[in-house]
């Protein structure tokens, strides 16, 4: 059988591949950036915080994370922007997220890093409003990628073959389901959507969320106040002094809840 002589199409290099899993990592955290600090700085003033732990501290760990996101956030543009895609398009649209990122920036170090600019613990709620205000401000620039891959057939190629650039899996399926009173035996795996307050046998703890963690604070007054953060697959504690123990462990987290196992011991 003679062989066919029909041009076959090439699929996308390797560097565009590369460029879009890297510019879609870039996207998302810029995405959650914004949206985990709207997120904080609600939860700043939100009743889950009043007692034991002061707003103040809870400000103190917002402008630690949000500064920090944004510093990844500008470190992975700067990743994809040491090489070029090729397609004018899509290097205007980092052009201009970085410019983005570039203007916050240093207000966001000036109002979170150390240093007598930065102020004292008792001033951390009204720069956490401010640093709030600065991260509501940015903008995608439009299109944005998934519009510029819909858009340009080498750029669609490319992004439908980065895993980076592949729906995020869904969260798994929670023993309990959402049922908050199957902890009450001390032992539970349920799903968490939004902010709670949860009886784990003796304990008394709330949970916050943001789009890729999940805070579980210890509010019983009879246990070492305190608090912890979990990223998916993150594990922590509560101690009594009588050697009594509750273990945490966030199964996973994303935009959609946190699925979350308690066990006392």
């Amino acid at each position: 059988m003679p062989k066919s002589t029909e041009p076959t199409s090439a699929g996308p290099s390797q560097a565009l591949v590369k460029w879009a899993g890297d510019m879609c990592e870039a996207t998302e955290l810029f995405k959650t950036t914004k949206a985990n600090s709207a997120i904080g700085v609600k939860g700043i003033a939100d009743p889950l915080n009043e007692a034991p732990i002061g707003a103040e501290l809870i400000a103190i760990g917002y402008l630690w994370d949000t500064s920090s996101a944004l510093d990844k956030v500008a470190k992975g543009l700067a990743s994809v922007g040491a090489r070029s895609s090729g397609i004018a398009t899509a290097d205007r649209l980092h052009d201009g997220m970085t410019k983005e990122v570039a203007r916050v920036r240093p207000m966001v170090t000036a109002l979170t890093g150390s240093g007598p600019r930065t102020g004292t613990g008792e001033d951390s709620v009204g720069r956490a409003e401010h640093v709030g205000e600065l991260i509501a401000s940015l903008r995608m620039p439009k299109p944005d990628l998934t519009a510029l891959a819909a858009r340009q057939p080498k750029l669609s190629a490319a992004y439908r073959t980065a895993p980076e650039c592949a729906p995020p899996e869904r969260l798994p399926t929670a023993a309990d389901g959402t049922d908050a009173g199957a902890c009450k035996d001390g032992a539970c795996e349920i799903l968490v959507t939004k902010q709670t307050h949860l009886a784990i046998g003796e304990w008394q703890v709330g949970v916050s969320l943001s789009e890729t963690k999940a805070t579980v604070r210890n509010n019983d007054p009879a246990g070492a106040v305190g608090e912890v953060w979990l990223t998916a697959g993150g594990t922590g504690s509560f101690g009594r002094a009588d050697g009594r123990e509750l273990a945490i462990k966030a199964v996973a987290v994303d935009k959609d809840g946190a699925v979350l196992k308690f066990r006392t011991k």
